[in-house]
Parts: structure tokens; C-alpha cells; sequence
């Protein structure tokens, strides 16, 4: 009798392990789809923008469900990836000032694209997490979408 007990409690809690590991799964995909697409985007593929989306994708998907199905331990695990996402985009903007001075130039902005797929791949992490599956699939493939619509000629 006890080991039956046994094999019901291990046999379910494989099958939340299992479900835990297809979203983790579907967030690394999703991060994969994003990671490739700014990857390419450049004159030489640039392979560590794949694995910063992938693991931006995975690491909030993770803490997400690390936090239970608790919403206030969730709504908190959510505010902290939005706050060090935050900080990892503001890294990816770059201002070129044009030297010490501007001389009559306006100073030009790169990576804000780059910084927003980083916060989307985020965002994604935390709907396969914490939503349903279907919701980050239509997001990702209009975010696809829209980041092909990029100039024909690629940045340097």
C-alpha cells in the first residue's frame, strides 16, 4: 500500500515536472527565435546576442516559476526581472556623440531595438511562465514580424 502511495506522488509530481520543463523548453525556443533574428541583423552574425536572449528568455521563465503559483510571491518575482532587464537594455544603448564635441551633428542612437528584443525576450519568458503558451507563440511571431521590417541594408 505504501508503495503506491509512493508512485501516485512520484507520478505526480513528474507530471508537474514535466509541464515545468516544456515551459522552460518553449522559453529558450522562444528566446532562440529572437536571439537568431538580432543576431543576423548585423554585417557579421554576432552569436552572443543569441545566447543573451536565450538566457534572458529562460532566467525569467525560471524565477517566475520559482515563485509559485503564490500571485503575490509572482507579481514580485515579475517586478524584479522587469527592473534588471531594465538594466541590462540600458547596456545595450549606445549614443555616439561624434567625439568631444558635437560639431552641429545630432548625436545618433544605436541598440534601441536590440535593448526592446531584450525586454520582449523577457516578456516572453514570464507569459510561457506564468500564462498560457498560445499568448507567447501570437507575441513572438508578431514581434518576428515586425523586427524583419528592418532597412535592406545591414548595420556595421
Amino acid at each position: 500500500m505504501g508503495s503506491i502511495l509512493l508512485a501516485n506522488a512520484w507520478s505526480s509530481t513528474l507530471d508537474v515536472d514535466l509541464t515545468v520543463l516544456l515551459r522552460l523548453g518553449l522559453s529558450v525556443l522562444c528566446g532562440l527565435a529572437v536571439g537568431y533574428n538580432r543576431a543576423q541583423h548585423f554585417a557579421q552574425p554576432q552569436t552572443n546576442r543569441l545566447r543573451v536572449h536565450v538566457l534572458v528568455g529562460l532566467s525569467a521563465c525560471l524565477l517566475v516559476l520559482a515563485a509559485g503559483d503564490q500571485p503575490d510571491a509572482r507579481s514580485r518575482a515579475i517586478q524584479g526581472i522587469a527592473t534588471g532587464v531594465g538594466f541590462l537594455g540600458a547596456g545595450e544603448i549606445l549614443v555616439d556623440r561624434g567625439g568631444e564635441s558635437f560639431g552641429g551633428q545630432q548625436p545618433r542612437v544605436h541598440g534601441l531595438t536590440s535593448a526592446a528584443s531584450i525586454w520582449f525576450t523577457a516578456a516572453l519568458g514570464v507569459t510561457v511562465a506564468a500564462s498560457t503558451p498560445v499568448l507567447a507563440i501570437t507575441a513572438l511571431l508578431l514581434a518576428l514580424v515586425v523586427l524583419s521590417q528592418h532597412a535592406k541594408r545591414p548595420h556595421v
